[in-house]
């Protein structure tokens, strides 16, 4: 009879141990769902605005200088973008090492992201030239791995919260590849004189592709910090 009541207690322990682990993970799910979509809006409202102050501070800063033989206004909307393209860079890398805590891969790719920022903010000061190639091509392949390493976390940390959402991420890691290996391939045809057109043609449809997997990242974004949120 002392034998049941210990099951019973045992059992009675193992149930409330795992309510809780459940409730830690809901309550960890859900602060990283609040980062998530910080991180979310910061890159699809970061790189239009952006692209948005860099056109109106181009013409602005052009018929500024011709009326007035002056670049001052290029360089202010310059100083502008370059503050704001530094503060949302600071917060998205601070939210990746803060998600890292739970994922390394967060991790790893808060450190791309910021060899990314530091090489391309490098590129724009550097004459044309050996180092700036070479920053250039650490910029690209930072890129590549700050992509791979988000996505991988995204997958991670979906374990035992959607499934379904885990395997789109997947899914688009290996379109991301092939659509990589098929640029490369397309550049290289470039130089063949007899397909030189059908390559040339092939990378346009390539970079509608790129558009497409870049829509398609921003839709899983929002659904992972749903996800994670509501868990």
């Amino acid at each position: 009879m002392f034998d049941n009541y210990s099951n019973y207690d045992s059992i009675t322990n193992d149930r409330e141990r795992e309510e809780k682990l459940m409730q830690d993970k809901r309550e960890r799910c859900h602060k990283e769902g609040k980062l998530y979509f910080v991180l979310f809006w910061l890159t699809v409202l970061g790189t239009p605005v952006i692209l948005l102050l860099s056109i109106i501070g181009g013409v602005a800063g052009a018929a500024f200088d011709v009326l007035f033989d002056s670049k001052a206004v290029l360089y202010g909307f310059l100083g502008i973008i370059g503050v704001i393209s530094l503060a949302a860079g600071i917060v998205t890398a601070v939210i990746l090492f803060i998600l890292g805590k739970e994922e390394s891969c967060f991790k790893a790719a808060g450190i791309a992201y910021i060899i990314i920022a530091l090489s391309s903010t490098a590129t724009e000061f550097l004459p044309d030239g050996l180092i700036k190639t070479v920053l250039k091509l650490v910029t690209l392949i930072a890129e590549m791995f700050y992509l791979f390493e988000f996505i991988n976390g995204s997958i991670y940390i979906l374990a035992g919260v959607d499934n379904y959402i885990a395997s789109s991420w997947e899914t688009l890691k290996k379109v991301i590849i092939y659509l990589f290996i098929g640029i490369v391939a397309c550049v290289i045809l470039v130089f063949i004189p007899i397909i030189r057109y059908l390559a040339i043609i092939a990378l346009f449809i390539a970079c509608i592709g790129a558009i497409g997997i870049l829509i398609w990242e921003w839709v899983l974004m929002f659904k992972t910090a749903r996800a994670l949120k509501n868990f």
